[in-house]
């Protein structure tokens, strides 16, 4: 399974939960935005399959070996894809694609390279196993194969997904232009701590990304979704009714730096995604935003309740609580790669 660097064990722990041990063994590697897993139970697999929130692909890993960076590395690739079971499943009577993802730094070849030296090799290997090649079809495969490298690291795995990445939720009507991922949104949901019967409060919402998969999360949960533009909240609202989850979705139009002027409740979590100065261009921009925001999220949660946020911005987040005296005590911060970008989760709680 892939998904974003940074979540790898939230995702470990959603397949231990869904596929249970008696299918799943104990043996489970994680990290470089991959689990890899061995399952001692393949019945109802795609049917588990389908309940991952978290994971991007899923595929049935047919080769993972260690490869060098420079050009003899394409070498090393195909090599290794000729000795794999390839042949088993990629057949004359079947259409293939290549898809290749390369990340890490220091390779003198591409994806495109690694795409092309891996279908030379498969259709090799199925020639020398039936007498006659594979066809290849890029735009609707029957077999997607994926080879996959990682600094020094190739996986070669069948798709069981699909083409299309499973964070591309089928609720996205509306698309944001600076839309979350909805795996990560969920890894925020489950690190805040949310429980059933809490409010949660989105105060910039966008297309509602969060507050659509705390809805399709829990049952009992006040979602709000909050934004000052009318555009991204009526999207949002777009995006909550193919979800769903319309009925379980308060919206209201406000103002962030001023929450407690649109929003009456006082909240159990604020989980957000803030503007990213990077992105704009001029971090400056959005500091006064953001203080603002942390100044009106304050006062606006319980004792005891969280604030759950991701941003590139942390160290300014951590500077202005201490500047305010604020009593958010920070109890989780990790690194995750989002859209290029490598921000941070945190989650303070109010003491």
């Amino acid at each position: 399974m892939t998904t974003s660097p940074g979540i790898e064990d939230l995702l470990e722990q959603e397949l231990r939960d869904i596929f249970g041990k008696e299918y799943l063994s104990s043996d489970i590697r994680v990290g470089k935005g991959r689990v890899i897993a061995r399952l001692r139970e393949v019945s109802r697999l795609w049917e588990k399959t389908r309940l991952l929130t978290l994971a991007h692909r899923v595929g049935l890993l047919i080769s993972k070996a260690i490869i060098r960076t420079n050009m003899n590395g394409l070498n090393d690739i195909k090599n290794n894809i000729i000795l794999s079971p390839i042949a088993e499943y990629v057949t004359p009577n079947t259409t293939f694609a290549i898809r290749a993802e390369r990340a890490g730094i220091g390779h003198e070849y591409t994806s495109i390279d690694i795409a092309r030296k891996a279908g030379e090799a498969v259709i090799e290997a199925v020639k020398a196993k039936y007498g006659l090649p594979p066809k290849v079809e890029l735009d609707y495969p029957q077999i997607v194969v994926h080879v996959d490298v990682i600094e020094k690291e190739m996986y070669m795995y069948i798709s069981l997904t699909g083409d299309l990445s499973l964070h591309r939720r089928g609720y996205r009507i509306y698309d944001h232009p600076a839309a979350l991922k909805p795996t990560i949104a969920k890894a925020m949901i489950l690190l805040s701590g949310i429980h059933d019967n809490e409010i949660l409060l989105d105060p910039m919402c966008g297309g509602g990304t969060i507050p659509i998969e705390a809805a399709l999360t829990f049952e009992n949960t006040t979602n709000i979704c909050m934004d000052i533009n009318s555009r991204h909240l009526n999207g949002a609202r777009m995006n909550a009714i193919a979800a769903g989850v319309i009925s379980k979705i308060k919206f209201v139009l406000g103002d962030t730096r001023n929450i407690g002027g649109s929003v009456s409740e006082i909240v159990d979590h604020i989980i957000t995604n803030p503007p990213y100065g990077i992105r704009l261009g001029n971090p400056r921009a959005i500091r006064k935003l953001y203080k603002d925001f942390i100044l009106s999220a304050y006062k606006t949660l319980r004792y005891g309740g969280k604030l759950t946020i991701i941003t590139p911005e942390y160290n300014y987040v951590d500077a202005v609580i201490e500047a305010a005296g604020m009593t958010l005590r920070k109890i989780h911060e990790r690194k995750v790669a989002h859209g290029g970008l490598y921000p941070r989760i945190i989650v303070y709680e109010k003491k």
